[in-house]
């Protein structure tokens, strides 16, 4: 997928990792020189949102900046634009979306060209977009526009067997934090391959933090990670870790 130029449509759960996927595909792909722009759609408010992508001429609005101001399409140009949560954005400005990767050129808030744009377009949601068409909450078009190419993103539930690689290297990445921490278990390890995993990669970055900010080290023992991970809390709602936790306790 990195070797095309096709827009590609990226789904999956919160905190999966999807955003470091799509700043990996632009990194293998022939625009890695290129600028890298990535936006949330659900961050914004819609007249926020369509000034950012699209660029305003001077005077579009009360308290414009003087000379204009260029969008995330043109400051992407040559490049890729990262379109994040885009099941969240305004019908109206679906419409302009679509526009732009019709005629590969913009027009600024306010202004009266068209500036041509060379952007590859990398889009992700946690949502099902076919659902919202079908609710007419997302336009049907540009859903067929944007699902040219398709990954699905696997939840953290579905890749255990890629938690001791993953939380190895995030203990690496903090071992700022806490200096006495040295290294985790395997009993630890096999503790964290058993829970739930809601919030999937950025929960389990969080319980690894947590974990290494509480434990007097030098190793991150199951009392540690049970202790990070509050799978009392989170047994309440189920999950696999559930039987471990009895286990752990016994």
């Amino acid at each position: 997928f990195a070797l095309t130029q096709s827009t590609i449509l990226v789904t999956g759960e919160s905190g999966t990792g999807k955003e470091m996927l799509v700043q990996s595909i632009h990194n293998a792909s022939p625009r890695a020189q290129g600028p890298f722009v990535a936006v949330n759609c659900a961050a914004l408010p819609e007249n926020l949102l369509e000034s950012e992508l699209f660029g305003y001429a001077e005077g579009a609005f009360t308290g414009a900046k003087k000379g204009g101001r260029q969008g995330l399409f043109e400051l992407a140009h040559g490049g890729t634009l990262f379109l994040d949560e885009i099941g969240e954005m305004p019908l109206a400005l679906q419409s302009r979306l679509l526009r732009v990767l019709q005629e590969k050129a913009v027009m600024h808030l306010g202004g009266d060209s068209l500036i041509p744009v060379d952007v590859r377009i990398v889009a992700a949601t946690n949502q099902n977009l076919s659902l919202l068409v079908e609710e007419k909450k997302f336009r049907e078009d540009l859903y067929y526009r944007l699902n040219i190419l398709r990954i699905q993103m696997p939840t953290l539930r579905e890749r255990a067997e890629d938690i001791p690689l993953l939380t190895k290297r995030m203990m690496l990445g903090m071992k700022s934090i806490n200096e006495n921490i040295k290294a985790i278990d395997d009993e630890a390890l096999a503790y964290l391959q058993q829970c739930s995993w809601r919030g999937n990669i950025r929960q389990l970055a969080n319980t690894i933090e947590r974990a290494m900010l509480l434990s007097e080290g030098p190793v991150l023992h199951p009392a540690d990670t049970l202790e990070a991970f509050d799978e009392k809390r989170e047994a309440a709602g189920g999950g696999r870790g559930q039987d471990r936790l009895a286990v752990l306790e016994e």
